[in-house]
């Protein structure tokens, strides 16, 4: 999302957007409704690790896996 600024505004868009969209329509069609909206740390919590951008490497139950983190989707 932050590779350069073109990523970075296509990702703000996408969010406030999609949000903006999800809102009217519960206003419209479904106004007793609530949405709950995470961000990052309603995804990761407070690790007692940094959250960065790129790969972190991990290790349990005697295994080891490189893993995108934060997760990429799709």
């Amino acid at each position: 999302s932050m590779i350069d600024r073109e990523h970075a505004v296509l990702t703000q868009v996408n969010n406030v957007v999609g949000t903006l969209n999800i809102l009217h329509a519960m206003r419209q069609d479904f106004p007793d409704c609530h949405l709950v909206k995470l961000g990052t740390m309603g995804e990761y919590g407070t690790p007692n690790i940094d959250i960065e951008e790129g790969y972190i490497t991990i290790e349990h139950n005697g295994r080891k896996d490189t893993l995108p983190y934060p997760k990429q989707p799709g």
